[in-house]
């Protein structure tokens, strides 16, 4: 862990919930696991209010525990641990909630923003946070039917024992109940084969596709007809009376998937992570070919949402070119001109398409477009899309028009280069960002190849690649030329090293993040006595009562937080497609 990252989630846990629980927090990021015992000495802070800010911690998440006994007398003994990735997701929370708001609504991002800010809580317990018991019935019925899609499609997940614990703790755990079964000590070989057991076991349970939270309801009177509104499996609502069919044209007399009112749900900020990715991967093809392209690749996404639990997949489901037009939505912008990369700068695809429609070379008038000519262009914009060097989009088999798949590693390493580049150019300038290109495109190379492939004078490359080794974005490669490896006897041939890349970037994202809340605290410092005059009840009631020059101040002070607060977005995003989207780092 980074001093930036530490200093940054210490800084976030203050702010989320207060300093007793930073100061908690802050001693186990920095010593690590730690039992309660070191912990209150550590801390010097009392036993209750170490164990009260505990509460708080493992209630959001952001602290796990695991008990094994220790001793003579083998006394349970319960470590705590810090899990900083929860923390600094605190500053997605906006994201997380615009999210949520645009696929569930108003009822749904009530739900999820009530279980967010108060960590884990049953349904019965978020609607009596919310007065749900005074809407009126139709109120009520989108909100049951906002919290069924909540849980169906993972948004929130129900909570087992077993959470707050560490996979890594789970995994030995069931490796020592293997091990008391075997009457002596276990071989290598036998130890591998537990292991192997054991992984095969856990990726068992992370490929079940049960949603936990639900049960089946089914009420019905006395003359056997159901009078219930209930939920349907795509989120609608049903209103099933009278022995009549459902709006789904299920028989009204079967039972129903409901929410359990009882059950205690989490936000599942993996979930939401995909979310976040699939937004911009269609951003990539939007702005490297066009809108249309992007368009191919959202509805490609949409498609394979339901069945992609966190960015630990690597592979999405197999698609047919029918599904994918099938999910393209009628005003999207196919007929517009694409950049290809070819020897055609330019390629219009929708040339042969719009002719005799009277649409504009370029536009995007898909209103003019029969079904076989939209058609025509998801094809050649598919192609488009698969042909990409990136490989995102691969086609599988030629059956029906085609099978296609995305694969999300290529879509995270191209995503990370991405922003890798962006990061290098903002940081050094565009020979720097050159050069790290060049280097990503033809592997090693040594310091002259460099300098011609990147067309500058060596002596400027020599400078440039240096700065760029200094700062870890690239690494260097020594084969000897004698046996006793002198220096001035060596090729050096530089590389790029994606782990060490992607730990620099992370390190200076870090370092970013906290000069750009260190600002944030001077601008308020600077401005506190203005700031708490704004706060007395008369000057907020007659803003009259400030002068002109306090309202240049305020309205500065308002512009430089706007500023840091997309810059910090900005970064949050760079986090997030250089480490939190790919399969090795995401979680279960």
């Amino acid at each position: 862990m980074y001093i930036e990252q530490a200093n940054l989630s210490k800084r976030l846990i203050r702010e989320c919930y207060g300093p007793i629980v930073e100061t908690v927090a802050g001693v186990l990021i920095r010593d690590g696991r730690l039992p309660l015992g070191l912990l209150i000495k550590n801390t010097k802070l009392s036993a209750r209010e170490v164990k009260q800010a505990l509460v708080v911690l493992i209630q959001h998440g952001v602290v796990t525990h695991a008990a094994s006994k220790e001793g003579a007398g083998r006394r349970m003994v319960t470590y705590y641990s810090a899990n900083t990735r929860v923390v600094l997701r605190q500053q997605r929370l906006g994201l997380y909630l615009a999210l949520v708001e645009e696929r569930m609504g108003k009822e749904g991002v009530a739900v999820f923003r009530t279980v967010m800010e108060n960590g884990i809580m049953s349904i019965g317990t978020v609607k009596e946070r919310l007065g749900s018991s005074e809407w009126s019935q139709a109120a009520q019925i989108k909100l049951d039917a906002a919290t069924s899609k909540l849980v169906r499609e993972r948004f929130i997940v129900a909570v087992a024992p077993g959470d707050t614990v560490t996979r890594i703790d789970k995994t030995m755990e069931a490796e020592a109940v293997e091990l008391d079964k075997l009457a002596v000590l276990p071989t290598a070989k036998e130890l591998l084969t537990i292991r192997r057991m054991l992984n095969d076991r856990a990726e068992q349970e992370y490929s079940n596709t049960t949603v936990v939270g639900m049960k089946r309801v089914a009420e019905e009177e006395a003359d056997g007809h159901v009078s219930k509104v209930v939920v349907g499996p795509d989120g609608r609502t049903l209103m099933v009376a009278n022995g009549t069919n459902g709006a789904d044209g299920t028989n009204g007399s079967e039972s129903q998937d409901t929410v359990d009112q009882t059950q205690c749900f989490r936000v599942y900020y993996d979930r939401l992570d995909v979310f976040l990715r699939n937004q911009q991967l269609v951003n990539y093809f939007a702005d490297k070919y066009n809108a249309g392209a992007g368009a191919i690749v959202k509805a490609m996404l949409r498609i394979t949402e339901s069945r992609t639990k966190t960015c630990r997949d690597r592979r999405s489901e197999v698609l047919s070119v029918a599904q994918v037009i099938n999910q393209l939505p009628q005003d999207a912008p196919l007929a517009d001109a694409v950049d290809t990369g070819s020897d055609m700068f330019f390629q219009d695809l929708a040339a042969s398409a719009t002719s005799g429609n009277g649409t504009a070379k370029g536009g995007s008038g898909n209103g003019a477009l029969t079904p076989a000519k939209r058609t025509e262009l998801a094809f050649a914009l598919l192609e488009v899309v698969r042909a990409d060097a990136s490989g995102i989009v691969v086609k599988v088999d030629d059956r029906g028009g085609g099978q296609y798949q995305l694969n999300f590693d290529r879509a995270a390493s191209a995503l990370r280069d991405q922003s890798l580049d962006t990061l290098v150019h903002e940081k050094f300038g565009s020979l720097h960002a050159r050069i790290v290109r060049v280097l990503r495109d033809k592997q090693k190379l040594d310091e002259k190849s460099v300098a011609t492939a990147a067309m500058m004078p060596i002596a400027a490359c020599r400078e440039r690649l240096h700065d760029l080794a200094l700062a870890g974005f690239i690494d260097s490669y020594e084969i000897a030329r004698t046996v006793d490896r002198n220096p001035s006897r060596m090729f050096y041939l530089w590389y790029i090293n994606p782990q060490k890349q992607t730990r620099a970037a992370m390190r200076y994202i870090f370092k970013s993040m906290t000069n750009i809340f260190a600002r944030l605290d001077k601008e308020l410092a600077a401005r506190a006595p203005l700031v708490a005059k704004t706060k007395r009840a008369d000057v907020a009631a007659d803003q009259s009562l400030l002068t002109d020059s306090e309202k240049n101040e305020l309205a500065a002070l308002s512009a430089a937080q706007t500023r840091l607060e997309v810059a910090n977005v900005r970064l949050d995003g760079m986090l997030l497609a250089v480490h939190d989207i790919s399969p090795e780092h995401a979680s279960f």
